[in-house]
């Protein structure tokens, strides 16, 4: 039996699902306490409506299938985000599990190999041509379906965290000015994606607090500053947000970072082979597995920052670059062994987050 929504459980759960329709369908939280929830279904529902949308991806040969379990599927959120100019930064897949218990942002890197369908390229290069290239290229070298496409302009995203009074990442408090600057400071396009999923992370976490959902007033701020700045597909109804709200039972403080590993090469981005094996498998099977660190946003990041290589030195050696951690990895990470001559595959990250 469900917690009650007057019961501190029932309104912890309740505040969960309210958090997650703040970022409209990139994940969805929750069950207990429908009769609060009814509240907002409105207020959700006209945000949805207002929404800018754009073309879902059409049906092709070979198009991946859904996985389901007893007639559920998982559902594949691909998340792009953009600068105001247009260029893609960030490629995130929100995967909600069958169950609707788990909730994973999987960090791709933005200039990462892949067939878009007519053209091995890279994700930013197939987003400047059209975005729904990028969602094909996405499901062909994950061998998931991508249910619904989002773009976020990061610009606008930061008036949302404004409007949510900041985020905290490590115990530091961000600003929506500062959030941006700390998004475009990562060191890589790998990086910079990995910092996104973690700031998609926070401000669940942040709204679920009850900040803004507390008062109907900030709660329509919220959306209103989130509207502008989110494109959605024409396929992603107000129903259908609706439907994964009440079903859905991920915890904000449970939701798990898990970046692709890859190397650099003069064309761009390449899968760590042994990496994108596990992902693929992962997918497929709606679980995810791996190291469960024991803290999550608002206290120490334990998730080993990302390494990634670039191409070989004129002496034939690999030279590393790894990007600064903020805090030391609680499991040591594995190596796969070299992929390619003069390449050396770097170590594969740990899931962030804990379940």
């Amino acid at each position: 039996m469900e917690p009650s929504a007057g019961t501190g459980q029932g309104r912890r759960r309740l505040l969960d699902r309210l958090a997650i329709g703040l970022l409209v369908g990139v994940v969805a939280i929750s069950v207990g306490g429908v009769a609060l929830l009814t509240v907002y279904f409105d207020r959700l529902g006209d945000a949805v409506d207002g929404l800018q949308r754009e073309e879902s991806l059409p049906s092709y040969a070979g198009r991946p299938t859904a996985v389901s379990v007893d007639g559920v599927s998982a559902v594949n959120y691909l998340l792009m985000t953009t600068q105001q100019n247009g260029t893609l930064e960030a490629v995130v897949i929100a995967h909600l599990s069958v169950s609707r218990r788990d909730l994973t942002l999987i960090a791709l890197p933005s200039d990462l190999l892949a067939d878009n369908g007519s053209v091995r390229t890279t994700l930013a290069a197939s987003f400047a041509h059209d975005p729904l290239l990028t969602a094909r290229a996405v499901e062909g070298v994950t061998g998931a379906r991508m249910d619904h496409q989002l773009r976020v302009d990061l610009d606008g995203f930061g008036q949302v965290v404004d409007s949510l009074g900041g985020i905290t990442l490590d115990s530091e408090s961000l600003d929506g000015d500062q959030l941006v600057s700390y998004l475009d400071d990562a060191p890589n396009p790998l990086e910079r994606s990995v910092r996104t999923a973690d700031l998609l992370r926070a401000a669940l976490a942040r709204a679920s607090l009850g900040v803004a959902i507390a008062d109907p007033n900030r709660f329509d701020k919220v959306m209103n500053a989130l509207t502008p700045c989110l494109t959605v597909d024409a396929d992603l109804t107000s129903a259908e947000i609706r439907e994964t709200m009440v079903e859905s039972r991920v915890r904000a403080n449970s939701v798990v970072t898990w970046p692709l590993q890859s190397w650099a090469s003069a064309a761009g981005a390449v899968a760590d082979p042994v990496a994108l094996d596990r992902l693929r498998d992962a997918l497929a099977s709606d679980v995810f597995t791996g190291p469960v660190p024991t803290t999550g946003i608002g206290a120490a990041t334990v998730r080993p920052r990302p390494a990634t290589t670039v191409p070989t030195t004129a002496s034939g050696s690999s030279a590393w670059s790894t990007p600064s951690s903020r805090t030391t990895p609680t499991t040591s990470p594995t190596t796969s062994p070299d992929a390619s001559p003069g390449v050396r595959t770097s170590a594969t990250p740990s899931p962030s987050g804990s379940r």
